[in-house]
């Protein structure tokens, strides 16, 4: 039995064995970039007593002489505000150690990210020989496909704090046009409603989401709040699609979720989600512009009313396009779903089954620790 010290956060539980015969520590690490941004690529834990024998983090390069590895959903070192380079190249040294056994990309979108912001180092396609792609996985809660019947509603569900930057936006206004096209779409709304500000992807200018932000009051949608994830979980299995019209997201752990209970996805074409949502097959991909796979604008943000324009364009051809794909595909031909729901079904099986996914893991720990 190999002792696996694991960052214990969000990102780790879809990344790291869900059933293992191992003993897996997972223990929070102290957030370095409290005390300085650029040092938030760097792994450190809070002191603890019992050993271990491996570390598996995420995200961020542990300070070690024990064997590790690291999985990673895009850029890798994370050294924003790094002004001088240094702690790159310091975390970049770490990733050629003999103790760094394997690095782990969640998806080929993230192992492209990797290369892409380390075209510039000389030992990059040495680096590049340790890594491995494992997508996120998750138990399987589904054992057959749903239908859906035309007489009634067609429940869809948004999940995501950041309420504009993954879609919600786009949902509202869904909602809006449906309800006047005489479309049976009811909307859920699961979010903490983060938006503007801060966010990366969100015009700063909060009041300019106002007449959308009113839209909840509509009666085909239902807003649910922030929820625990067994509520969200009962959601998805009662709604007939997730949707994620996001602007940028790594991967997109809402989508698999929902085809663990066999729900398809309706998403954009940003990042990792077209590597795991396939068009008409386990749901529908909504095209953005696209620039090395992120959507083309990501880089523009900013507090200007060119941006406001821009963001307001996107969402609206998001929800237009997405309500001519539904009225086609489902409300003129509601025998498709059924296929749709097999497909998010299988996908789940293939690429994100949790039994199999703890299976490599824990014989990936096993071949580290004794190599």
């Amino acid at each position: 039995m190999v002792r696996v010290l694991q960052t214990d956060n969000y990102g780790m539980s879809f990344n790291s064995p869900r059933f293992s015969r191992h003993e897996l520590i997972r223990t929070k690490f102290f957030p370095l970039r409290k005390v300085w941004t650029p040092l938030d690529g760097l792994a450190v834990w809070l002191p603890r007593s019992s050993g271990y024998d491996l570390i598996h983090s995420f995200n961020r390069i542990p300070l070690t002489r024990k064997p590790w590895i690291v999985t990673f959903e895009a850029e890798l070192p994370r050294t924003i505000g790094d002004t001088t380079g240094k702690i790159k190249q310091f975390l970049r040294r770490r990733l050629t150690l003999d103790n760094c056994r394997q690095i782990i990309a969640m998806s080929d979108y993230a192992k492209f990210k990797f290369i892409e912001y380390n075209r510039d180092w000389n030992l990059l396609e040495a680096v590049t020989k340790k890594i491995e792609i494992i997508h996120p996985n998750i138990p399987i809660k589904a054992s057959q496909p749903k239908t859906y019947d035309k007489t009634q509603p067609l429940q869809i569900l948004f999940v995501g704090n950041h309420f504009a930057r993954k879609g919600g936006i786009v949902a509202l206004r869904l909602a809006k046009k449906a309800k006047a096209a005489g479309l049976p779409i009811v909307m859920h709304i699961v979010s903490q409603m983060a938006y503007g500000n801060n966010i990366y992807t969100d015009h700063p200018n909060q009041k300019l989401y106002k007449e959308d932000i009113e839209l909840l009051s509509l009666d085909n949608i239902v807003f649910h709040g922030k929820q625990p994830n067994q509520v969200v979980m009962e959601l998805m299995a009662r709604s007939h699609f997730i949707i994620l019209m996001s602007l940028h997201d790594t991967y997109g752990y809402s989508v698999i979720e929902g085809f663990s209970v066999a729900t398809p996805a309706i998403v954009t074409n940003v990042c990792a989600l077209p590597e795991f949502v396939y068009h008409n097959h386990n749901g529908y991909v909504i095209p953005l512009q696209l620039n090395q796979k992120e959507w083309i604008h990501l880089s523009q943000r900013g507090d200007s009313d060119e941006y406001w324009d821009i963001l307001h364009k996107t969402y609206e051809d998001l929800a237009e396009h997405t309500l001519q794909v539904l009225a086609a595909k489902i409300f003129e031909n509601p025998a498709n779903y059924e296929s749709l729901s097999l497909g998010a079904l299988a996908q789940a099986q293939k690429l994100h089954n949790t039994q199999k996914t703890s299976e490599k893991l824990d014989s990936l720990y096993d071949q580290l620790v004794n190599r």
